[in-house]
């Protein structure tokens, strides 16, 4: 057996990796956090801004659409080309320290060009191309520090890092913009620059799980297009499987986000801010759970982990349809949002184990085209299901679809040649074998 534990590890006995350090993977989650503080700051008031400009809501969120569209063009091509650079800074960190400053720069600019539509919309545009050219990177930075069988206590750090992110924009900057609302944006500039700083000045250049031998440069386009076509084939029907689950899952999710504001008002009797406040006791139980959801998910194992909450949520889901009291359909959230974490903490790791050493962030891309569309659709999914069902509809649908992603999930599994968690560890045993 090797220094690096050569006997092959089960859930929750994982081999010792000297390599390894939660604390750099707590520093490197300060990158999500910059991520979530930026998004959430802008998805917040930048519908405010437009309003100025546009009576349709429809036009404002067609406007607000351009961040979903710009990310599912660029996200998979960035991440296909980073698995491609060789750098002195690797092959991450040169999209970090390159697309940072022009996302806090833009960022720091929306209240400015607020002043004209034209302007807006350029330094949207800006900002999200910005911000996107960097998501992809920066997220990958864990996998690559991260042994396969620790990536979901490693992705529970980093989704509790970009939770808390979202809280200080909320509970921090949001209070500001009533009194200027340049403040928000330019002490939200500053975070992302301090954020660029810390992830530059702790991350590895190359980091021990992702393979640094020089590949030759190809077009990254032409590389993600190749990828996605590698991916339909039949051979690897068990990853589209994998990504289709979480398609679907991420429909009833964006769904529910969308439409339970107007079912809080119309069928629960609240107040608008009532209605959406309800949605925090989802969004707060799933920020309380993420490290624990992580740590069962190291124990159990990636899919088992997946499987076992999106079994839960529809239950839940259909439990939810007869009550009329808030403050119950609150308890359904608080253990429906420790499902979600189940499910959402182990996803992005476990795609990152199919990539293998060599193709992690195409394969961080795809994760993203995949789950980015589903919450692109789901807001019209469940929607329609609301105009034809009635309001329980809502929970109806969004049952349907998590259990469809528990269909998926589980079909994919038995589809894959290999367990991913299993072949990843082969992997970085034989690379650490190879390096004597």
């Amino acid at each position: 057996m090797s220094q690096h534990g050569g006997q092959d590890a089960q859930p929750g006995t994982a081999p010792v990796d000297p390599a390894f350090s939660y604390a750099k993977i707590w520093w490197i989650g300060f990158g999500f956090l910059g991520v979530q503080l930026a998004f959430t700051t802008y998805n917040a008031f930048l519908p405010l801004m437009y309003r100025e400009f546009f009576d349709s809501r429809a036009a404002i969120g067609l406007l607000m659409g351009t961040d979903n569209l710009i990310g599912l063009l660029l996200i998979p091509v960035i991440g296909a080309w980073s698995d491609r650079v060789n750098s002195p800074l690797g092959r991450r960190l040169p999209f970090v320290l390159v697309a940072v400053p022009v996302a806090a720069l833009s960022f720091l600019a929306i209240p400015f060009a607020a002043a004209l539509l034209w302007t807006l919309i350029l330094t949207e545009v800006v900002f999200t191309t910005a911000m996107h050219a960097y998501r992809g990177p920066v997220i990958t930075l864990m996998p690559d520090h991260t042994p396969p069988e620790l990536r979901s206590t490693a992705n529970g750090i980093i989704n509790l890092m970009g939770g808390i992110g979202t809280l200080i924009a909320f509970g921090g900057l949001a209070l500001l913009y009533d009194l200027d609302p340049r403040l928000p944006f330019g002490i939200g500039a500053a975070v992302l620059l301090l954020t660029m700083a810390v992830v530059a000045l702790k991350a590895d250049r190359h980091p021990p799980h992702v393979d640094s031998t020089p590949v030759a440069s190809k077009n990254p386009i032409r590389d993600a297009i190749d990828g996605v076509r590698v991916l339909l084939q039949r051979s690897n029907r068990g990853q589209f499987l994998i990504l289709a689950a979480m398609l679907t899952y991420f429909i009833g999710f964006a769904g529910l986000d969308a439409m339970f504001p107007i079912y809080g008002v119309e069928t629960l009797g609240l107040t608008e801010g009532r209605a959406a406040f309800i949605l925090t006791s989802f969004a707060g139980s799933f920020l309380i759970f993420a490290l624990l959801a992580g740590v069962i998910g190291t124990r159990i194992g990636k899919i088992p982990a997946m499987l076992l909450g999106l079994g839960t949520v529809p239950v839940l889901f259909l439990l939810a349809i007869p009550v009329r009291e808030p403050t119950v359909i609150m308890a359904i959230f608080v253990v429906a949002g420790f499902a979600w974490a189940l499910v959402n903490v182990q996803a992005m790791p476990l795609i990152a184990d199919l990539g293998g050493r060599d193709r992690i962030g195409f394969y961080i891309g795809l994760y993203y085209i995949f789950t980015m569309t589903g919450q692109m659709i789901g807001p019209f999914v469940l929607g329609s299901a609301m105009d034809l069902l009635g309001n329980q509809g809502m929970f109806i649908a969004g049952a349907v679809v998590y259990a469809l992603g528990f269909v998926l999930l589980h079909a994919g599994r038995k589809r894959l040649p290999e367990d991913p968690e299993a072949l990843a560890r082969e992997r970085r045993l034989e690379h650490v074998d190879n390096g004597r």
